[in-house]
């Protein structure tokens, strides 16, 4: 038995459902999301059932629709089942076959009506009160573990809601925001390794930017909570305990937020009255840790990377401080300079001592430092992006740390220990010391820069002090500079002379003076009896010179090619000049021609002569393309000559003819009085790096006629490439120099073809 009016009355529903509700509700979904601009709400919509989209494939295509319009179209095809009556398959007759198309409509109808009410739920809740969807993301997003996208979906929607409750000033969502943010940024402090830099996911970053920005346009008197954690930087640098690394991403979205509330003094009070707590507290120094077992420091590892911590903390604070100036918001530094949380005052942001001011002046001052990012694009500054002024980065942080070194004098002495004004402590390194005497110059430019502001120092109170210390301040600098220079004079004259430099040196002499020598080789032949009473021999020798001793020691500006200079300057001002000078020297007759007979006269000279050799010093492009495509492109060899007159130059010359070269040992009392070292036995050449300023090379040190004078801290080292190689000529040879022409260069009167004599004929042995 079938109730009665159960088709009438689930048609009536279903009707209403699709001709009266459903167009509505449509209408509401629209909407959603548009209250609070939103792009990810209605996303999250779609996803709940029954709004949440399945796949159906029919004849092999893909459709795709919702469970409710599913729902909604298998009871509207239900309604077939009463239109047609259809006979029961296979003859079946009994009470339920008989009534199927009833039951049918029946259950898909109150299918249909269940999906319709829940489906009308999740309308109203995302149409709803902003606290009640609020705390449906909320437990979507704790619930969520297996699915990250739709859980990111999920945080993308809650930071809408919280710039709408900013925006609309909705105090009543501040609480709800505040356990769930915390609730996030710890779990991912807490599932952080300790030992990693944390870096946030970036909807995250974009929160607390977006609040930053939002709470500097708004005025916002009511969620003083929320505005709080995302300016103080509390959020993103943690409400815990854990001492977690920040990441340089963290840095410079936190810089972002500072560049944007830079001109809202009491949003940056309030990050930098967090940034004291979190140095004072969490970033406090690692104690050294003794063992006497292992002889030493056992935790040196800990403390180094606690330091670089903190020294990328204060690095922050100290760009935070020259921004602040740039933007002239001079009550905010007076802010800057007391604020304290402790009795006696303890400024953990700023500088204690000068030691610290000069340190913190010469990392920004100094743009060659080793960082990863240049200091003026890691800290931008409003209105300082290009070429032409973004190093005005630099000039205002370092005028604010030369603000910082007035306020030394204005600082009250609580404990013994506390100097506040007293010279700082200098590096030990040459170069920093260097670097420091280059910033003490800047510093003063700075200084005087920064004294004619009356506005900055009316407000900060310090008209007395720069009344009663402004000699004081350029006497400091002046000390600073000879103490400097003194240090400086003093490590160049004790640093001890690198092995490892020494050892360059002569290597790379070696290399190069070898060279140069094969480079000749091959117009040498072997000494011989012929060669015994010579009467013309050459000399092509080494030399000794001063240099920087600090090119030879470590902590000490670098010297670009230290270890090659000197023995290519040998090489050029001896070997390639002299060798092929001394085939000048040796020629028994000489020609001049120009470019276009110049092949007429070398044919004239050479004949049909199998032993005659060309040597071209410096051939132009051009004559030595027209030499290589002549029949004397066999004869010929080229050399380079550092001598200008040998430009264009030949010299023809039977092979046997050929000088020979010959490396002698140089004296024993040369060895002695340049304390020489062999650096190549084949050439007997010898090398040696003096320190004469020492006690022991004292006399050596004379000999250079060097003035002592103290403002001179360029101290030197006598350098020495000593070898003797003697060029012999054969007294009986034929040479002739055959010169070009050139209407730039005199060189006399050109030659008439028939003025030229053969090469002379070498006489072969008679075979007996």
């Amino acid at each position: 038995m079938i109730p009665e009016n159960i088709i009438e009355i689930c048609v009536a529903i279903d009707i209403a459902i699709l001709g009266i509700a459903y167009p509505i509700i449509v209408d509401k979904i629209s909407n959603i999301g548009e209250k609070y601009k939103s792009q990810y709400i209605p996303v999250l919509f779609n996803d709940e059932f029954p709004q949440k989209s399945i796949s159906i494939t029919v004849l092999k295509k893909e459709f795709r629709t919702t469970f409710f319009k599913l729902a909604l179209y298998l009871t509207l095809f239900s309604f077939l089942f009463l239109i047609f009556q259809f006979p029961p398959p296979f003859g079946w007759d009994n009470w339920f076959v008989n009534n199927s198309a009833q039951l049918t409509v029946f259950g898909l109808s109150t299918i249909l009506t269940v999906f319709f009410f829940i489906w009308l739920d999740k309308v109203v809740l995302y149409n709803g009160k902003s606290t009640s969807i609020l705390k449906s993301l909320r437990k979507k997003y704790d619930l969520i573990e297996k699915n990250p996208d739709k859980k990111q979906y999920c945080l993308k929607a809650i930071n809408e809601i919280t710039f709408y409750a900013i925006e609309k000033q909705d105090e009543h969502l501040q609480e709800t925001l505040l356990e769930f943010y915390y609730k996030v940024f710890s779990s991912i402090r807490r599932n952080n390794d300790s030992d990693s830099p944390l870096i946030y996911p970036i909807d995250l970053y974009f929160l607390v930017n977006k609040l930053n920005i939002e709470v500097t346009n708004t005025d916002n008197k009511k969620l003083k909570a929320i505005e709080h954690r995302a300016v103080s930087g509390t959020w993103l640098l943690g409400e815990d305990l854990e001492e977690i690394p920040i990441s340089e991403e963290t840095y410079n979205w936190l810089w972002r937020n500072l560049f944007t509330i830079c001109d809202k003094p009491r949003l940056v009070k309030m990050f930098w009255a967090n940034s004291n707590q979190y140095f004072d507290f969490r970033l406090q120094p690692v104690y050294t840790d003794y063992s006497v077992d292992e002889g030493g420091i056992v935790n040196q590892t800990e403390i180094d990377k606690r330091k670089n911590e903190r020294d990328e903390f204060l690095e922050f604070h100290y760009a935070l401080g020259g921004l602040v100036l740039y933007r002239k918001q001079y009550q905010l530094i007076n802010y800057l300079l007391e604020y304290s949380q402790s009795q006696p005052p303890k400024y953990v942001l700023l500088p204690q001592s000068m030691t610290e001011v000069f340190y913190w002046f010469e990392i920004f001052r100094n743009e060659f430092k080793n960082r990863k990012t240049p200091i003026d694009l890691k800290y931008y500054f409003p209105e300082l992006d290009n070429l032409g002024n973004r190093r005005q980065v630099n000039y205002w942080i370092c005028s604010y740390i030369t603000v910082l070194y007035v306020r030394q004098y204005s600082l009250n002495k609580y404990y013994t220990y506390q100097d506040f004004t007293g010279l700082p402590s200098l590096p030990d390194s040459v170069t920093e010391l260097s670097n420091w005497l280059d910033s003490a110059s800047y510093f003063e430019k700075c200084l005087n820069d920064i004294l004619e502001n009356k506005s900055l120092f009316s407000e900060l109170g310090y008209f007395e002090i720069i009344e009663a210390k402004k000699e004081e301040f350029y006497q400091f600098i002046e000390e600073l500079k000879t103490a400097i220079q003194e240090k400086i004079g003093q490590q160049k004259l004790n640093a001890n002379l690198a092995d490892t430099k020494i050892e360059d040196f002569y290597e790379k002499s070696n290399e190069i003076i070898s060279s140069a020598f094969n480079e000749y080789k091959p117009l040498f032949i072997e000494k011989n009896d012929s060669f015994d009473d010579s009467e013309l021999k050459l000399t092509v020798n080494g030399a000794k010179t001063l240099m920087s001793k600090s090119a030879f020691t470590e902590d000490d500006i670098p010297h670009l090619n230290f270890d090659t200079v000197f023995a290519s300057s040998i090489v050029t001002n001896n070997i390639k000049r002299l060798i092929p000078n001394s085939f000048s020297i040796a020629r028994t007759r000489r020609y001049l021609f120009n470019s276009k007979n110049i092949l007429t006269a070398l044919d004239k000279i050479i004949g049909d002569s199998d032993e005659a050799l060309i040597v071209g010093i410096n051939i132009g492009y051009n004559l030595k393309e027209a030499l290589n495509k002549s029949k004397f492109q066999h004869n010929i060899e080229y050399y380079p000559s550092t001598q200008y007159q040998s430009q264009n130059t030949f010299y023809i010359l039977n092979k046997s003819d050929l000088p020979a070269l010959e490396h002698r040992e140089i004296k024993e009392e040369e060895i002695e009085e340049l304390q020489l070292i062999p650096i190549n036995e084949d050439l007997k050449v010898y090398a040696s790096i003096i320190d004469i300023n020492t006690e022991a090379n004292k006399e050596i040190k004379s000999k250079w006629s060097l003035q002592d004078e103290p403002d001179n801290l360029d101290l030197k080292v006598q350098i020495a490439i000593s070898f003797l190689s003697i060029i012999y000529w054969k007294n009986d040879r034929d040479i002739v120099q055959l010169n070009i022409a050139s209407e730039f260069k005199e060189q006399g009167i050109q030659n008439d073809i028939n003025d030229i004599e053969p090469l002379r004929k070498i006489q072969q042995p008679t075979n007996l």
